[in-house]
């Protein structure tokens, strides 16, 4: 049975990176702790805002208010933007759905987005959650300590973690050159019947 990193476990790691005593609870005033998890936090946001398979969602169903028309964005949601082939541009501004085209907050039905969520720890798969610790492990190791020399992960370590979550982001998105994992093909290829259509 495979045993799952918890974030106090991983916190732990942040700590013992720069010679500190574990602890035994988040639930704490003690400002290593506090910054530990905080730098873990940062880079597991910064890590998941790139998009990995386990945490995106493409035809996501945003619904308006029904008295301003607006949508709101949820906290947890890094990213929305309108499916490849929509004549739409839409970003997210003020926490709320907005249309670059129209220049306008308000929608007079539900959008399909795909979006990029932001996940807990307790549900990023492992690879992800190795991946992060030791980035954060370094980057905490650097600010709690003002020497880059006391990290105790490698650059190398750091860089075969990321290959593993790449593999496992290969291995979970079933991506080939002739779809991108969703039974789309992303490289469309030239039909002569294109020509005759007008638009």
């Amino acid at each position: 049975m495979v045993t799952k990193t918890s974030k106090l476990q991983a916190v732990n790691t942040l700590l013992s990176n720069i010679g500190q005593a574990p602890t035994i609870t988040l639930d704490t005033v003690n400002p290593q702790v506090n910054m530990a998890e905080r730098v873990l936090d940062e880079v597991s946001t910064d890590v998941q805002a790139e998009g990995w398979v386990f945490n995106k969602e493409s035809g996501y169903p945003l619904h308006p208010e029904v008295d301003t028309l607006e949508i709101a964005i949820p906290e947890n949601m890094l990213r929305a933007d309108a499916p490849q082939g929509l004549l739409m541009d839409v970003v997210v501004r003020q926490g709320k759905l907005y249309d670059r085209v129209v220049h306008s907050f308000q929608w007079n039905s539900t959008q399909y987005m795909d979006v990029t969520w932001l996940l807990t720890w307790e549900d990023l798969p492992e690879s992800a959650k190795q991946y992060i610790l030791i980035r954060a492990a370094n980057l905490f190791a650097m600010r709690a300590t003002g020497s880059t020399e006391v990290a105790k992960y490698s650059e190398r370590e750091e860089a075969n973690a990321r290959a593993a979550l790449i593999q496992y982001e290969c291995d979970q998105g079933d991506y080939s050159i002739f779809s991108n994992g969703e039974g789309m093909n992303p490289n469309r290829s030239y039909m002569p019947l294109n020509t005759l259509m007008r638009y």
